[in-house]
């Protein structure tokens, strides 16, 4: 008994041609020249801005909030050399009391590993008295150009910005 072959059953080659083929290469090619101009940069240093923004908040926290009676006990964030940062008393701790915060002593940026740090920080310090107030208006700058960002602590009110 023969068998009938209908016309979807015709043994014909499955695949893609080469026009096929070339055409999404293209589209490929197109799609990823797009994404490439349109993607973001600069979001380590815009995320480290943040972070340093939350450390002197946190230092002039620290100030207000502890028992402020002279220079030597303000709490302040220090900027070091090799760009790590440290948010610490400006003279020696009472007894019973660390001189830095532990959680907060030569720490980078973006960055939980030991120094060298990988963003850079301007070098510098403020320190805040009892009422959040900055020792003196203070820019920071996060990051090289062109992705860098400036940190200023406003003078009389401590506004971070």
């Amino acid at each position: 008994m023969a068998t009938i072959l209908y016309p979807d059953q015709t043994n014909r080659q499955r695949g893609f041609t080469l026009i096929e083929l070339i055409m999404i290469i293209v589209i490929l090619g197109i799609l990823s020249a797009v994404v490439y101009v349109r993607w973001p940069v600069g979001l380590e240093e815009e995320a480290a801005t943040k972070e340093f923004k939350r450390a002197v908040r946190y230092a002039q926290h620290k100030a207000m909030t502890r028992q402020f009676t002279n220079n030597a006990a303000a709490w302040g964030i220090v900027v070091n050399n090799d760009s790590t940062y440290t948010v610490r008393r400006a003279g020696a701790a009472p007894a019973g009391e660390p001189p830095a915060e532990p959680a907060y002593i030569n720490k980078c940026l973006n960055s939980e590993n030991p120094p060298p740090c990988t963003i850079p920080i301007t070098i510098g310090s403020v320190f805040f008295n009892g009422l959040g107030e900055p020792t003196a208006a203070t820019t920071f700058t996060i990051g090289v150009v062109p992705n860098n960002h400036d940190v200023t602590i406003s003078a009389e009110t401590g506004y971070v910005n």
